[in-house]
């Protein structure tokens, strides 16, 4: 399986490869449909692979405590219906399908809040605290990404940001519209990096 990538894409494929201690193949798949899914969407698809780095360090069989699945950690009992159109709750751990549920659990997120820090706190379903140190987090490497993709020379061992909310730049409005990232529309993104 070799992908070829657009630069910014490769060179986020390597950063996160190297930080991650993950493949570089299944990774440059996974950053290829982040950036499909996040033009698609309107959505950036640093802050997408930000997510799925701070929930699952890009471990797609990862499960936490409180049963959420895969790499963008999704409730799947709370999201089961999102997952039918992918052939059930199974398809949690399949990459792709968790990273495009994910997104688009995020994206609702997102445009129910109206910010991309309160969505990440719904996201998070922060309840035990106010979700601040997972925005601090998810941020933090969301700017890093961001860098990287720039062609910014960003060591894979750098300290957390202490706000790095407040250090980012608006990110554009999203569409008022639901998204949906079900399995016809998902098809028509696979072409979107080739495989060979």
């Amino acid at each position: 399986l070799a992908i070829r990538l657009p630069k910014e894409q490769a060179q986020v494929a390597s950063w996160i490869s190297r930080k991650y201690r993950v493949a570089p193949e299944p990774v440059g798949a996974l950053v290829a449909e982040a950036f499909a899914l996040g033009s698609r969407i309107k959505l950036d698809p640093t802050l997408i692979l930000a997510v799925m780095a701070i929930e699952s360090r890009f471990n797609p069989f990862a499960q936490s405590p409180v049963g959420a699945q895969g790499l963008m950690q999704v409730l799947t009992r709370v999201h089961v219906d999102k997952y039918e159109d992918f052939g059930g709750k199974l398809a949690a751990f399949d990459p792709v399908t968790n990273l495009r549920v994910g997104v688009q659990v995020l994206f609702d997120c997102v445009r129910k809040a109206g910010s991309v820090e309160g969505g990440l706190k719904l996201y998070v379903g922060a309840v035990a605290t106010d979700g601040s140190d997972y925005v601090t987090k998810v941020m933090a490497e969301h700017l890093r990404l961001r860098d990287v993709a720039a062609g910014k020379k960003v060591p894979i061992n750098v300290p957390t940001v202490t706000n790095a909310a407040t250090e980012l730049p608006k990110l554009p409005a999203l569409p008022s519209q639901p998204v949906s990232v079900d399995a016809e529309s998902a098809k028509a993104s696979e072409g979107s990096f080739s495989a060979s």
